[in-house]
């Protein structure tokens, strides 16, 4: 089920027709065969969920007319194939120079998201609580666990699990593994569960 239709229909039409310009409430309900007032209470609720954004805007003639259009969080409602376009990218990356070429790209960027992750100071248990929100923001659904060996991060989700499944090392020990390495200054990560291989979450080891 998308995002989209948890919405319901009248609200995922809405999105649709707002996704190609910013229109009227009028316009909605003309294309969307409802009354004006009923358009603009759906409306007003979509910018109260902040999937909207709304402005008045001058006409030629007339009165200013208000305008809705998608928020950058209502953009990110629709589906978006970030997996198919990484996937095609790694495989030419690796048929052009060679799969260790691509995980160490991969690494490199793994390693400048993670010097991303500005902690302001912070202290052990902060800095770490704050990563783990930036991996979450990202599409991880990470916990964390410390232990007297160290931290585990678990993983619930990939949020590159296709391209992953495909180029399993490029995108799990290059992206994954120097994402985790860099902004939890660990000196050795180890990989315990693995999505990839059938496991429901891909769990690290941590050692500083």
């Amino acid at each position: 089920m998308s995002v989209l239709s948890l919405l319901g229909s009248s609200k995922a039409k809405m999105l649709h027709l707002l996704a190609a310009k910013p229109r009227t409430a009028n316009y909605i309900a003309s294309n969307l065969h409802m009354q004006p007032s009923a358009a603009r209470k759906h409306l007003e609720r979509l910018v109260k969920l902040g999937i909207l954004g709304k402005e008045f805007r001058t006409a030629s003639v007339g009165r200013p007319k208000k305008v809705y259009a998608l928020s950058e969080k209502g953009r990110e409602m629709f589906p978006r194939r970030y997996d198919t376009i990484l996937n095609q990218l790694v495989e030419r990356l690796a048929q052009v120079e060679s799969s260790s070429y691509a995980e160490s790209l991969m690494k490199m960027i793994g390693k400048e998201i993670a010097e991303k992750i500005d902690d302001h100071d912070l202290t052990r248990d902060q800095h770490a609580s704050h990563v783990l929100t930036e991996l979450n923001r990202l599409g991880f659904e990470s916990s964390m666990k410390r232990n007297n060996k160290g931290l585990t991060v678990i993983s619930r989700n990939c949020p590159l699990y296709k391209t992953a499944l495909a180029h399993q090392e490029v995108i799990c020990r290059g992206l994954h593994g120097e994402l985790l390495k860099t902004s939890l200054g660990a000196r050795t990560v180890k990989r315990s569960d693995w999505i990839i291989t059938g496991d429901s979450y891909c769990s690290h080891e941590i050692s500083s």
